[in-house]
């Protein structure tokens, strides 16, 4: 029996490690295998060799990209990228390059959003498919559009580009039409439709800061209201596209995030997709073969 993708989609600080984290363990817990499909993951978990090493380059290199310009301590980011990444790994380079300070490159930020896109067509069938085919739930808590979409936005509103504006808007709805293909769409989405104005606090409650392309410090206007202008637009092109495409909508309004966990494991577990997997699914009391969770 075949597994399922499982991705969610939503705002900087929506929610979504939180309610990925209560899938993967209530699936796990009865008895379905759950790998985590993320850059991240992969680079820290498959073993040496491709599809791997493919992966942990198109990331280095994306996140080169997006930080052309820039500099810590003096230093050009992009030369520092590859010497972070190895001492320090693929889940803590963000944080480490997090402070960079200068002027962006619209191009570098342009050319980063593609190199994702064609990581996330890599970790699709060489990372997913298999874990699906093999009846696991492949989970994605960060759905490619997301990240994609955010880099072209943000690029479309950085001051002097070598980029027209009408022609990012384009490129825009070309990826935004390249996720909603059937090779890209997860079998179960999720949407965590978050009010901007909790984002920022939860995010500022969280980590004291904003992250790198969470606002438009890039385009020269750091802050709050450029948080609340960028991720309100955002977060209307997800609806929207969440829409088209079939997806379940959790409202992140304010209310206790439990109650937010709870209906989208409720939705879940009651999905025609998933209830055959958990009814196929050896019990969780019986010895269990190694999972291995991309985690």
């Amino acid at each position: 029996m075949a597994g399922i993708s499982l991705a969610l989609m939503g705002i900087d600080g929506a929610g979504k490690t939180t309610l990925a984290r209560a899938f993967r363990e209530e699936l796990s817990a009865r008895g379905v295998e759950v790998v985590d499909v993320t850059w991240a993951g992969a680079v820290g978990s498959l073993p040496a060799g491709f599809p791997r090493t493919s992966i942990e380059q198109l990331g280095v290199e994306g996140w080169r990209l997006f930080y052309a310009g820039r500099t810590i301590d003096g230093r050009p980011v992009d030369e520092l990228v590859p010497q972070l990444f190895s001492d320090f790994g693929a889940s803590d380079l963000p944080r480490r390059i997090g402070e960079a300070q200068g002027r962006a490159r619209q191009s570098g930020v342009i050319t980063s959003a593609l190199v994702e896109l064609a990581g996330h067509c890599l970790l699709q069938s060489a990372v997913a498919a298999p874990v699906v085919a093999r009846g696991g739930v492949a989970l994605n808590d960060g759905f490619g559009l997301k990240n994609v979409l955010k880099c072209l936005r943000l690029a479309q509103r950085m001051p002097d580009g070598e980029v027209a504006s009408e022609s990012l808007h384009a490129l825009a709805e070309h990826v935004t039409g390249i996720f909603s293909d059937g090779f890209l769409q997860p079998d179960v989405g999720f949407l965590l439709d978050a009010d901007p104005r909790l984002s920022f606090e939860w995010r500022m409650a969280q980590n004291g800061r904003l992250g790198a392309g969470e606002d438009l410090e890039f385009a020269g206007r750091p802050g709050r209201e450029s948080y609340l202008s960028f991720q309100g637009a955002l977060a209307a092109e997800y609806r929207a596209a969440a829409k088209d495409w079939g997806w379940h909508v959790l409202d992140v309004d304010g209310r206790p995030q439990s109650e937010t966990v709870a209906e989208g494991l409720r939705v879940l577990l009651d999905h025609a997709k998933v209830r055959p997997l958990l009814a196929g699914a050896a019990s969780p009391s019986a010895p269990q073969p190694p999972v291995g969770n991309v985690s």
